[in-house]
C-alpha cells in the first residue's frame, strides 16, 4: 500500500484526549495536507470529513473476530489511500480499544491486538506514533460522562471501586501500541493539545500556511449531565440538536465544584500511579515524553 519512502504517521488519541477536535482539524485542512503529500485516514467522525475508518476496526476481544478477518477489513478501508510517494496520516481515537472497559477498571486490554492488526493491514512498520494521555481520575470521569450523554447511566460513584483498582495503565498501553505497530519513533504528549501543536509533533517540518482551526465544542458540565440524565430517566429522547443546545447553554453557566468523586485515598493513589507511569514511560526505549504543548513558534 505504501511505498518504502512514504511516511506513515499515527495519532492515537485514546478517549477524552482531544482526538475528536484534532480529527475535525484534519478534515478542515484536508486540501492543504493533500497538497503537502499526505493522505488521511479517519479525518473526522461519521464520515463528515470523508473518514469511516472507525467503522472498519472491530474489537476482537469482545466480538470473537479472528485477527486475520480484522486485518482484511482494515486493508479494504485503506485500499484507496497511500499512493506511491505519498505519506499517510492516520488518526484513531479507538486505536487502543473501546471506551467501555474503562468503566469496569480494565485499561485498554486489547491495545496490542489492535495495533498488530493495523500494522499487518498497513504492510510495514509505522514511522511515527504520537499518543496523547491524561491523568487517570480525569480520564475515568470523562469516560462516564461520554456514556451519560447517550444513555441513562448508574451514578458515577458505582463505578469508582473498579476504576480505583484498575488493571493495566498508560505504560502498558504505550508499550503495546509501540510494539504492535513497530513504531520507529514514539512521542507521548501529556495533557490536551491544540491541533496545530499536535500536527507539529505528528509531522515535524510540515508547514500549513493558513491552517483552519474550528471552534472548540462546548464543555460537558456537571449541570448539563444532570439535566440530560433526568431526561433519559423520564424515558424521553432528544430532538435533533437539542442535546447540543443543552451543552452549549450549561457551558456558560456557573458550576458548583464537586470534586473528582474519588475518596481522598483513592485519588492520592491514582495520582501517584499516574506520576509513576510518567516516569516509566520516560524510560521506555524509543519513546519521548513531552509534558505541555509545543508552541507553534518553536516549531517554525
Amino acid at each position: 500500500m505504501q511505498a518504502p519512502t512514504s511516511d506513515i504517521v499515527v495519532h492515537a488519541g485514546a478517549h477524552c484526549c482531544g482526538a475528536e477536535e484534532f480529527q475535525r482539524f484534519l478534515g478542515a485542512n484536508r486540501a492543504a495536507l493533500a497538497a503537502a503529500g499526505y493522505d488521511l485516514a479517519y479525518p473526522g467522525r461519521g464520515g463528515a470529513a470523508g473518514g469511516t475508518f472507525d467503522c472498519a476496526f472491530p474489537e476482537p476481544r469482545h466480538q470473537g473476530i479472528a485477527l486475520d478477518e480484522i486485518v482484511d477489513v482494515i486493508k479494504a478501508a485503506l485500499a484507496d489511500l497511500g499512493a506511491e510517494g505519498r505519506g499517510l496520516i492516520l488518526s484513531e481515537h479507538d486505536l487502543a480499544g473501546h471506551m467501555a472497559p474503562l468503566l469496569g477498571g480494565r485499561f485498554y486490554p486489547a491495545a496490542l491486538k489492535r495495533a498488530e492488526a493495523l500494522r499487518r493491514a498497513l504492510g510495514r512498520p509505522v514511522d511515527r506514533l504520537v499518543i496523547v494521555i491524561r491523568p487517570y481520575e480525569a480520564l475515568f470521569a470523562c469516560a462516564w460522562r461520554r456514556f451519560a450523554l447517550d444513555r441513562q447511566m448508574e451514578p458515577f460513584a458505582e463505578y469508582i471501586p473498579a476504576m480505583a483498582g484498575f488493571s493495566g495503565g498508560w505504560t502498558e498501553t504505550v508499550t503495546a501500541l509501540r510494539d504492535g505497530l513497530e513504531a520507529g519513533r514514539v512521542t507521548v504528549l501529556v495533557g490536551q493539545q491544540h491541533p496545530t501543536d499536535l500536527i507539529a509533533h505528528l509531522v515535524p517540518g510540515l508547514r500549513l500556511a493558513d491552517p483552519v482551526v474550528l471552534p472548540e465544542a462546548p464543555a460537558v458540565t456537571d449541570s448539563a449531565i444532570a439535566m440530560i440524565q433526568r431526561h433519559y430517566g423520564q424515558g424521553a429522547r432528544f430532538a435533533a440538536g437539542q442535546r447540543d443546545r443543552i451543552l452549549a447553554f450549561h457551558a456558560n453557566q456557573p458550576q458548583l465544584t464537586t470534586g473528582t468523586g474519588f475518596a481522598a485515598p483513592q485519588l492520592a493513589a491514582l495520582r501517584a500511579r499516574y506520576a509513576e507511569d510518567l516516569d516509566r514511560i520516560a524510560g521506555l526505549a524509543g519513546v519521548d515524553l513531552v509534558a505541555g504543548a509545543l508552541p507553534a513558534v518553536a516549531a517554525e
